[in-house]
């Protein structure tokens, strides 16, 4: 996986609550056969049933239709994002799109971590600050921020440093470019200790 450590580029607000994982990736395109989205790549269904009226017509209303967005790398999203079906094809979609961030208060538990295991970064954070930093990034010139997981905060033009908690076991596999497996192998000497020092103390556990 593509390590992250500060990540900086164009946040996209989609303050919606409840955007669920077949709003993300549906199987299904606007203005497509089913035989023609499947030969479609993730990237270019990616939001599709929000980016196209029924006919496959872009939305020039929706956000990351407007030039501003369309290379957005961040979203601000509102409660409960990724929630609904545990398709893990929802992340793979952010990911092919460059999304390498979302941030919002809540997030669907499969969703959350699929991310994690995929180096999207799920980050939760409270509303009044994700719409405070929704409205200083409208306010500037190029509507980019900088995510420092490095040092677990968030730089937005025109407002202080916003800390963020990160628990270590998520932090460092992401900041590694590791997925949890691989992160969990780094301890395998002191795992294979430990079974052994088990065994040893409960030798019933592991009879055959």
């Amino acid at each position: 996986m593509e390590k992250f450590t500060v990540v900086t580029g164009v946040a996209a607000p989609m303050l919606m609550t409840n955007i669920n994982t077949d709003l993300i990736s549906p199987t299904l395109m606007p203005g497509r056969t089913p035989d023609e989205a499947a030969k479609l790549t993730l990237r270019e269904k990616m939001f599709a049933n929000l980016r196209f009226t029924p006919d496959g017509t872009e939305r020039p209303d929706f956000v990351m239709n407007q030039p501003r967005y369309r290379d957005a790398r961040i979203i601000l999203a509102g409660p409960n994002f990724g929630c609904g079906s545990s398709r893990e094809t929802a992340v793979w979609s952010l990911m092919e799109a460059g999304i390498r961030c979302v941030i919002a208060p809540s997030f669907g538990d499969i969703f959350h971590d699929n991310a994690f295991q995929n180096g999207l970064l799920p980050l939760k954070l409270d509303m009044a600050d994700i719409e405070r930093m929704a409205s200083a990034l409208d306010r500037s010139n190029a509507a980019e921020m900088t995510i420092d997981l490095t040092r677990s905060e968030l730089l937005v033009p025109g407002l202080a440093p916003i800390r963020f908690e990160l628990a270590e076991d998520r932090r460092v596999p992401l900041m590694e470019g590791l997925d949890q497996l691989s992160f969990i192998l780094r301890s395998e000497a002191a795992i294979e200790v430990f079974e052994r020092d088990d065994a040893v103390a409960r030798p019933w556990a592991y009879s055959t």
